[in-house]
């Protein structure tokens, strides 16, 4: 089709990706660019596990070449899973195996990240490799300020991003005199660059979907004069795809290389961008004129809040507009920002008519079919403007706004008068912005310091902005509308006339650049390299991206699978017709329960569980069915197409309250506790008790480990079956397979070679997904894979438990805790999970680290309609550390003790027994408790927190100091390990862990280094290697959980390794004759050469301890202080210091970045992290990155502190050392019980002295502001100001 000037159209697509010419002939205009790198390039470093832009794993550099002579215009960071593969013809993609290597060297952005030890499970590394990558292309020297802006596109579960920000800081300049962190950057350059062009138009046609580039509106207009309206789709960055999942309409018309759409430019009058300038173009034109007009300077603030760097890349202006039209229900910074700096867009409704349009008109329209937004105009506001916007949202970042606004107010500073029309406009409030026409009227001529002229306003507004109930937390955004009007009208004051009390509530937040300090000790030069910090063995290829997952592997001729989950919470299935599925071309079977019965399979995971659903449907995301394909793009649309009817559909039960009302409850007595020690009764009728009674809530959490659950099962001769599973329980992987194809455990071989993230998630829920894989594997006789896409997995794998739980306490005036009765509701699930829940794990943790005399506990399990949930980090201590630790600050609130000083009293200490009947000979919980006190300077801080409340009306802060107790459960746990010494003196390990993030291979590597070189023989990490966990060599072992994993692997390797050096001794012997050393190769050569057995295998299986029923127990504590609005509950963690007893670390690089991660994945659950379900259906809502926020890098405290407990010692650990994983976790406890400190403190202010209130986790904006018990939107300005006095 000749589009323009009737040049005919090129058909093909041309770019180059590290430096060399692409062409591609057959490109699928719906294919992105991320499935092409890896499926077609097989450059498998980046990762795609959300595919909304909402984790950054993706990330690639996209560069635009900008004549022949190879300079480049533009380097952009970008989602590879939202960018469309025919939209970067002509164009340089660089991914992270371009730019470095183990071989040929790494890049300085991967060397900082090694060195700081900045990867864990490494799934995420390469995509913020490409992130910095991309900043260092356009900013060669950039700003410590300018790198932390950059990062806030990419998640991170494992690191707690402390390592990552510090490695990345270290290529920082520290001034702006020009200083050179490092060389200037270049991109892998295409020798045939000349021939890379994006100014020719482009038709690109296949699957039924035709891709057009233009390069002019003439051409655009052509396109859609060919065709109907409603088969055209426009694009150009492809982001919306991120929020609205779609199908590509028939005709996709790329508008990006339209160059009148591409302009900014800047005139006396304002801004102008065309309508294909993306919001990184409208960030640096505001950027680059912020001190032109303080609007500018506003804008700039709100627009880097607006998704992450990557996306604003791609996305348009022009389109996030389109968006927010055609989706009902978006909330648009973009649109409220424009719509209150009275922007104006000129629309084209052919290429030869324009229309110029008010933000507020454009929303009028009837229809936008056929019009293109070719150019918005930002009027440059005159100073005499304040312009105001807020915005409140889960994270600071990459999160939408639960209610935002701008205000426009041309004021007369001197007469305290709004002298023009003002503009008030809020999103979130209905299906688009909503301009509040009424106040703006009344406030116009008057003055804003009068309160009587507020209060009127604010009657008003209120009146006039109504709120959509379909939006939810309908009271809580009725009261951001009031909380945002009074922080706008108080800004207007001159400084100088803003009581004091209330500066700190209008202040302009700016986020500081983070720090963080890590301490350890040096460890023990007699056993190096162990207690070495060293880096794991994988952290470079980490880096480089050359380290390969479950999904990096080709087995060839490969098929695709796809779950088919159930739309209903609480009903039975009627039929299932996979009739349109199987016509579907590409489409291979569709398996189902009725399908393994056929074959003779067995359904059954365990008792509890089915691989798919027979009758019942348990909860919505169970899996109904499997559709298995030629590709994974056709299994995921086919498995849409399969029709399950319902029936006996009922209302499904959800929460705990739902469970107590329907009282569906597991009944079994296995499972559930009844516990007593001493007598609570006589505790509670003690003349001297005082008796103090709450309760206490906490939420779901998803692990949120990036590797979603996937396995891939390769058939091989006489039925045996190879299983590569993301999975922490490789044994029981293997007893499930076998179990359900009913074939013996010999014929089935489970291998793990690493995992991206798991936090306890694959330790029972990876057995499903492997059991599913595998029938269709043995189905069909060919290799299956199957991944489960983000939202399946959310909906599929349950999480952590969330608990309610009713307490009563009875305590001596002097703060000492005398008794404790709590009954407990936990909320697991459809059904049990394996072994887990028990109620008999609860006293192991439920005193944390106090010793309290007397005990009464109950618990139940709810049953409900949501997925069985499972371990996660921690599972049980982290819930009820909640809960004793929500216990003891009620306690001293109510005798009006200092926290710390009722936590104290009450402490373990040496040669005490706990609850669980441990006898803690080794307590350092005082010892551990009193140096964070110290080494925070807690008593101080305490203080200042007390004078910052009484100064301050609506901003709040609250320290908290938590002690924690966790214990080692070692017995039973069988773990090997097989040593194999090459004849060049070379090592290899196989062992029964699995590598997960932990550093288990570094710890290993380190123990072998160390025993055998205890021969005195030169036996280096470099020597090392460890392969691949099989159950060929590691049978009927335990999982890798519960923080164990890494010392017990180790304890085996020195088992065997023990064996060698026993066996090498006399070989060395007779070597030296008298010299004084030889080398460890010569020792291996002459014990080669003697029949020397130089392979040994490593088990153990740890008897009961001594002491009790823990190996050994581990202390750690925490404090955190944090910093409230009070009027729209936000949080902002100013300062965190978490110190954990891990005894003689095997690897303190490896334990202190275990530290850092656990704090901030607690971090997440205490503040941000939370589930909600569609009452009717029982669907999760918060299924993906859009709605479920995890923190990322700018939620963590802005001084975060870290050390290992120094001159520890544990006689009771594998050589000395403690586990790292989990205790810390539960120190994050701290952080929302200061967030309630900071609420009593504002609740005492207004209601008399009475300010406790329990605070449920998690604490967001929203459960915080509700929390406060304001009830602002009845309070007038002039009471606001009265109480102020």
């Amino acid at each position: 089709m000749a589009l323009d000037d009737g040049l005919p159209s090129r058909k093909e697509l041309r770019f180059a990706v590290n430096g060399k010419l692409v062409v591609v002939r057959d490109a699928d205009p719906r294919a992105s660019l991320g499935d092409f790198l890896r499926d077609n390039l097989l450059l498998r470093g980046l990762k795609m596990p959300c595919r909304q832009g909402g984790c950054g794993a993706c990330t690639v550099v996209i560069s635009s070449p900008r004549s022949s002579d190879g300079v480049l215009l533009r380097h952009r960071p970008v989602n590879s899973c939202l960018r469309t593969l025919c939209s970067v013809d002509g164009m340089l993609v660089t991914t992270v195996e371009g730019i470095g290597s183990c071989k040929g060297g790494l890049h300085r952005v991967q060397q900082a990240l090694v060195k700081h030890n900045g990867s864990q499970c490494g799934f995420c590394t390469p995509g913020w490799v490409m992130n910095m990558y991309g900043l260092l292309l356009e900013t060669p020297n950039p700003l410590p300020q300018q790198v932390e802006d950059q990062l806030d596109g990419n998640l991170c579960r494992c690191t707690g991003y402390r390592p990552i920000l510090d490695a990345f800081q270290s290529l920082a300049c520290s001034s702006g005199d020009g200083c050179s962190a490092g060389d200037i950057e270049e991109v892998p350059t295409c020798k045939n660059l000349a021939s890379l062009r994006q100014d020719d138009e482009l038709e690109i046609s296949k699957g039924g979907v035709t891709w057009f580039r233009v390069s002019s509106l003439t051409s655009l207009y052509k396109v859609l004069r060919s065709n109907a309206v409603h088969d055209v789709q426009l694009v150009c960055g492809n982001t919306s795809s991120g929020v609205y999942p779609r199908q590509f309409k028939s005709v996709v018309v790329d508008i990006s290389c339209i160059d009148e759409m591409r302009r900014v430019s800047i005139d006396s009058r304002g801004i102008r961008l065309g309508g294909a300038a993306s919001l990184s173009d409208m960030e640096a034109v505001l950027n680059s004129k912020k001190e032109v007009s303080s609007s500018y300077r506003s804008l700039l603030q709100h627009v880097k809040r607006i998704a992450t760097h990557q996306v604003r890349n791609m996305g348009t202006v022009a389109g996030n507009l389109m968006m927010t039209y055609q989706n009902l229900g978006f909330v648009s910074d973009v649109a409220v920002l424009l719509f209150a700096a009275e922007a104006i867009l000129t629309i084209a409704l052919s290429d030869a008519v324009r229309k110029d349009l008010t933000i507020e008109d454009f929303f009028k329209l009837p229809s936008v079919d056929e019009i293109v937004i070719v150019e918005i105009f930002l009027p440059l506001l005159p100073e005499s403007v304040r312009f105001l916007t807020y915005k409140v949202a889960l994270r600071r970042v990459n999160s939408h706004a639960l209610l935002n606004a701008a205000f426009r107010f041309d004021v007369n500073s001197s007469k305290g008068l709004i002298q023009s029309a003002p503009v008030i406009v809020y999103g979130g409030v209905g299906h688009f912005p909503v301009r509040a026409k009424n106040a703006e009227a009344f406030l116009w001529g008057k003055s804003f310091t009068d309160p009587q002229v507020c209060d009127s306003a604010l009657e008003i507004l209120q009146k006039e902005i109504v709120m959509d109930p379909s939006y939810g937390n309908t009271s809580y955004r009725t009261s951001l509308v009031a909380a945002y009007f009074y922080k706008a009208i108080l800004s207007l004051w001159p400084k100088d006339r803003v009581p004091s009390t209330l500066q700190s509530s209008i202040s302009e937040f700016s986020w500081p650049i983070t720090s963080g300090t890590k301490s350890f000790d040096k460890g023990d030069p007699s056993q190096y390299p162990v207690s070495k910090p060293l880096p794991k063995l994988s952290a470079m290829s980490q880096a480089s991206g050359e380290l390969k997952y479950v999904n990096d592997f080709n087995f060839g001729n490969e098929l695709y699978a796809t779950y088919v989950i159930s739309t209903v919470g609480n009903a039975k299935i009627k039929s299932i017709d996979p009739a349109r599925a199987l016509a579907e071309n590409g489409v291979v079977t569709f398996i189902s329960a009725a399908t393994l019965a056929g074959a003779g399979y067995n359904n059954k995971v365990n008792e509890f569980e089915e691989v798919f659903a027979t009758s019942d449907i348990l909860y919505c995301g169970q899996a109904v069915g499997l559709v298995v394909a030629k590709s994974k793009r056709v299994a995921d649309y086919a498995a849409t197409l399969v029709d399950v009817q319902y029936m006996d559909i009922k209302k499904p039960i959800i929460t705990i309250e739902d469970a107590v009302s329907a009282n569906s409850f597991f009944h079994n007595k296995d499972r559930e506790l009844e516990f007593q020690q001493g007598s609570v009764t006589e505790a509670f009728s003690d003349s001297e008790a005082i008796l103090i009674e709450g309760q206490v809530s906490v939420g779901n959490q998803y692990h949120f480990h990036l590797e979603t659950q996937q396995a891939v099962c390769v058939p091989s001769e006489d039925g045996f079956i190879e299983v590569y599973s993301s999975t922490q329980n490789p044994s029981k992987v293997q007893s499930c397979v076998s179990a359900g194809l009913n074939r013996p455990q010999h014929k089935i071989t489970v291998s793990v070679k690493r995992i991206g993230g798991a936090y306890g998630a694959k330790i029972n829920r990876s057995l499903l997904i492997a059991m599913a894989c595998a029938f269709a594997a043995d189905l069909l006789k060919r290799p299956v894979r199957l991944v489960l896409d983000l939202s399946t997995n959310m909906q599929l794998v349950g999480g952590r438990s969330p608990y309610f739980c009713k307490y009563k306490i009875s305590a001596r005036k002097n703060g000492q805790i005398t008794g404790v009765k709590m009954d407990i509701i936990n909320n697991h699930g459809a059904h049990f999970d394996f072994e887990y829940p028990t109620g008999s794990t609860l006293p192991n943790f439920i005193d944390g680290a106090y010793k309290i005399p007397n005990w009464d506990l109950k618990t139940k399990i709810a049953r409900t309609n949501t997925p069985a949930c499972t371990y996660m980090r921690g599972p049980v201590f982290v819930e009820t550390t909640t809960m004793i630790e929500t216990a003891l600050d009620h306690v001293a609130f109510t005798l009006g003790l200092a926290r710390d000083q009722v936590r104290e009293i009450n402490m373990y200490e040496k040669g005490d027994v706990s609850l669980n009947g441990q006898r803690l000979n080794y307590c350092n919980a005082k010892l551990v408790f009193d140096a964070i006190k110290e080494s925070s300077n807690y008593l101080i801080r305490s203080k200042q927190v007390d004078e910052y409340n009484s100064s301050n009306l609506w901003r709040k802060r609250g320290i908290s100091i938590v002690p924690v107790k966790f214990i080692a459960e070692w017995h039973g746990l069988q773990h090997l390990a097989l040593i194999n010494v090459h004849p060049d003196g070379s090592i290899s390990i196989h062992h029964s862990g699995c590598e997960m993030g932990q550093g288990l291979d570094v710890k290993v590597a380190q123990v072998a280094a160390m025993t055998l070189g205890s021969l005195q023989v030169d036996v280096s990490m470099e020597d090392i290697a460890v392969h691949t966990t099989t159950t060929t060599v590691a049978n009927n072992v335990a999982e890798s959980g519960g923080s164990v994993a890494s010392e017990l692997c180790a304890k085996a390797v020195h088992d065997g390794c023990t064996q060698l050096v026993d066996r090498l001794r006399g070989v060395k012997t007779m070597l030296v004759s008298g010299s004084k050393s030889c080398s460890w190769k010569d020792l291996i050569s002459a014990a080669v050469s003697s029949g020397v057995d130089l392979q040994a295998r490593g088990r153990v299986y740890p008897a009961a301890a001594e002491d009790g029923p823990s190996q050994y127990t581990s202390f750690g504590a925490g404090v955190t202080e944090v910093e409230v609005d009070i009027l729209t509950g936000e949080t902002f963690v100013i300062r965190a210091d978490v110190l954990l007893d891990c005894g003689k670390s095997l690897n303190p690089a490896v334990d202190i970045g275990q530290v850092q991660g656990a704090f901030i994945q607690g971090l997440g659950y205490f503040l941000t992290e939370e589930f909600h379900y569609d009452p009717s259906t029982g669907k999760l809502l918060t299924d993906g990155t859009w709605e479920y926020k995890p923190p990322f890098a700018r939620d963590i405290p802005y001084e975060f502190n870290t050390a290992l407990l120094p001159n520890s010692e544990n006689p009771s650990g594998f050589l000395r050392s403690k586990f790292s994983g989990e205790p810390p976790y539960g120190t994050a406890c701290s952080a929302l019980l200061a967030v309630s400190q900071a609420l009593a403190a504002a609740r005492s202010q207004w209601n008399g002295g009475n300010g406790w209130s329990p605070l449920s986790s998690p604490a967001t904006p929203q459960n915080v502001a509700l929390a406060a018990e304001f009830p602002l939107s009845s309070v007038s300005f002039r009471e606001l100001f009265s109480m102020n006095k």
